[in-house]
């Protein structure tokens, strides 16, 4: 038998299938013993699989789409996004792994906040929620459990708990950090920072003399963006990623405290729609701030570094 093993790359059509083929290419060129195929769909693995030569090899597929469905393989490994619910899930994670996240609480109808614990005001989130939306500021005191269908049509609340945690002050106006990781190694990073046309916050107990049009989201439409490379965010996006290692890629949302300097992740993103490298929303951000996401971390051999490790790790 072949001492070589597979590496089976299955991406979204487009710019995310161009870098892959990238890195398959340096792959080959570092690591005899891998050998990498870049897939759109399904149907396009079964002719790979005709070859005998192939099909008993030791294999590992990494599914950077974000499917659900499994490929047609009969062997090997397979490396998915997803596997995590939503925050409650990886807040548990997080935690069972000595990682610093903000202190939360499932709302319930037992649920009594006391502001000498968790602060003046508190944070109220959809477990299930995406980009930031309903995610509103309510002083400690007045927090509720709302019965799900008193909630709107089309809001989370309706189909996932409600979550209160304690609000981290970034700063007047918002400051947060996303870390794109590919099985642990950092690929891209960011720092948005909250609309300066909008009221500063002066200190975390001042949302009552703000008169209004505050944002606590730091990346809401708007935003000033730009590279960042700072040591410490970086690493606790490493050790996040650590807690779970079998997924491809994480968005990771990191918070630093205004004063303190202490480091929260906010959110890990498993399903696969954080690649920023290639996704809409990153192409656009490029675009608008005028930087690269490529030469930040040379992005694409660290893509073919890790892939290699991967395969030598994970093919079966």
């Amino acid at each position: 038998m072949s001492d070589r093993r597979n590496l089976f790359f299955f991406c979204t059509h487009g710019k995310q299938t161009e870098d892959f083929r990238e890195v398959a290419l340096r792959i080959r060129a570092r690591a005899a013993d891998v050998a990498p195929f870049v897939f759109t769909t399904r149907a396009a693995v079964r002719p790979i699989l005709a070859s005998a030569s192939v099909i008993h090899r030791p294999t590992v597929s990494i599914e950077m789409d974000g499917r659900r469905e499994r490929p047609r393989i009969l062997r090997g490994t397979r490396l998915t996004h997803g596997g995590i619910g939503g925050k409650i899930d990886q807040y548990k994670r997080l935690e069972a792994y000595g990682l610093p996240v903000p202190k939360w609480i499932e709302i319930s109808a037992e649920t009594a906040l006391d502001p000498q614990e968790w602060g003046a005001y508190v944070v109220v989130k959809p477990s299930h929620g995406k980009r930031g939306a309903y995610v509103w500021v309510h002083r400690t005191g007045r927090v509720r459990f709302k019965p799900p269908r008193e909630f709107p049509e089309g809001h989370p609340g309706r189909e996932g708990p409600m979550i209160a945690q304690k609000f981290i002050y970034s700063g007047r106006w918002p400051v947060a950090y996303r870390v794109v990781t590919f099985f642990g190694r950092v690929v891209a990073a960011v720092r948005y920072e909250g609309r300066k046309d909008l009221a500063p916050l002066d200190g975390p107990d001042e949302f009552r003399t703000t008169g209004g049009g505050i944002s606590i989201v730091a990346s809401s439409k708007g935003c000033a963006i730009e590279l960042t490379s700072e040591a410490d965010v970086l690493d606790l996006a490493f050790r996040a990623h650590a807690a779970s290692p079998k997924i491809p890629s994480l968005g990771i949302d990191i918070v630093r405290e205004e004063g303190t300097g202490a480091l929260y992740v906010l959110e890990i993103n498993p399903g696969g729609q954080a690649w920023i490298l290639t996704n809409d929303s990153g192409i656009e951000m490029q675009a608008q701030f005028g930087f690269d996401f490529y030469p930040q971390f040379n992005a694409l051999d660290v893509i073919a570094d890790r892939s290699i490790e991967i395969a030598r790790e994970y093919a079966r």
